[in-house]
C-alpha cells in the first residue's frame, strides 16, 4: 500500500502538509492504511489528499487562507459505513512493440471523487487506494453509479495508441411527399384489412352466415 510516507514525488506534498497530515493522524489515534493526493487545477500549490484509516477516509483540502502566504489544511472524517460508491476502471495498452502502459480510474459515490492515473507509480497507488477502500468501504449494492468508460488514451508521440471507435449516424431517408392517390390506397387497404379481419372474428364465433 502507498503511505504518506511512501507518496511519489508528483503531485508534490511538501513538509508542511505532511506534517499536518500526521498531526491530523495522531490526533484521531490511526495510522494511515493508504493514500491518494491530486494537485488542484485552480492553483499549483492546493492539494487534495484522502487518507485511508482503520476508522474511516480522511479527506483533506490544503489551500491557501486569505493569501498565498498563509496556507491551512481542512480535514473531514467520513467514517466507512458512509463511504460508498467504490468504482475502479483499468486498462492496459501497448504504446509500441513490447513497450505498454496501464492507466486508471477511481469514482467515489460518496465522498465525491474522481481521479485518472498512468504511468506505474500514479496508477499503483490509485489502485491500492482503490483496493482499500473497497475493502472498508460499504458494498455499492443499487448506490453504484452509471456506467462509464475510461475517456480512449491519448498515443505518445511517433507512437500508434487505440484509435476510438467511430460511430457513424446513418442518413435519415428522404421524405416522400403523399398524393392524393396515396392517401385514398392506403384508405382503401384499411378497409379491406378491417373487413378480412372482422371476417375472422365472425367465423370464429361460428356467426358467419351461409352463403353469406
Amino acid at each position: 500500500m502507498t503511505r504518506l510516507a511512501d507518496w511519489p514525488r508528483s503531485p508534490y506534498l511538501n513538509e508542511e502538509l505532511r506534517e499536518w497530515i500526521r498531526l491530523h493522524l495522531t490526533a484521531l489515534g490511526v495510522d494511515d492504511v493508504a493514500m491518494y493526493a491530486l494537485a488542484s487545477p485552480r492553483a499549483d500549490d492546493e492539494r487534495r489528499v484522502l487518507v485511508a484509516t482503520e476508522v474511516g477516509l480522511l479527506d483533506g483540502w490544503y489551500a491557501p487562507r486569505g493569501s498565498t502566504a498563509r496556507f491551512s489544511l481542512s480535514t473531514r472524517l467520513h467514517p466507512w459505513p458512509t463511504v460508498h460508491g467504490v468504482d475502479l476502471r483499468g486498462e492496459t495498452y501497448r504504446l509500441w512493440a513490447h513497450e505498454h502502459q496501464s492507466r486508471w480510474r477511481l469514482r467515489l459515490a460518496h465522498p465525491p471523487f474522481d481521479a485518472l492515473a498512468e504511468g506505474p507509480e500514479l496508477g499503483n497507488a490509485l489502485a491500492e487506494f482503490a483496493a482499500a477502500c473497497a475493502v472498508m468501504a460499504e458494498p455499492a449494492g443499487e448506490r453504484g453509479g452509471a456506467e462509464e468508460d475510461l475517456p480512449p488514451a491519448t498515443p505518445a508521440a511517433g507512437r500508434v495508441g487505440p484509435r476510438p471507435a467511430i460511430h457513424i449516424e446513418p442518413e435519415p431517408e428522404p421524405r416522400r411527399h403523399v398524393t392524393e392517390d396515396d392517401e385514398s390506397q392506403a384508405e382503401a387497404e384499411a378497409q379491406a384489412n378491417a373487413a378480412e379481419a372482422r371476417e375472422r372474428f365472425e367465423e370464429r364465433l361460428g356467426l358467419r352466415r351461409l352463403g353469406g
